[in-house]
């Protein structure tokens, strides 16, 4: 399973989705504003859009997590069985 997120952590719903994702073991990928969860996490298992990063003045240096774009994230929701966005 895979889930994407993209309210900024500060927020009641990335809250929710996020420890749903975790104590679902389910892949997590943080898009639009949830990429800012990635720089206090020490959470290398999360996926984080590089290009939404780079639009909020976050560098590679400063991010925990597998950076990819969206070519990879197309091919993560194709080869998992269900996709759920949390918006």
């Amino acid at each position: 399973m895979l889930f994407l997120i993209s309210s900024s952590p500060d927020t009641k719903e990335f809250k929710t989705a996020f420890n749903l994702a975790k104590r679902m073991n389910a892949d997590v990928c943080l898009l639009q504003n949830a990429v800012y969860a990635s720089r206090n996490s020490d959470d290398t298992t999360l996926y984080v859009m590089s290009d939404d990063i780079r639009l909020r003045g976050i560098t590679e240096n400063e991010i925990s997590g597998r950076l990819i774009d969206y070519d990879r994230l197309v091919d993560l929701m194709t080869a998992t069985d269900k996709v759920v966005g949390i918006f």
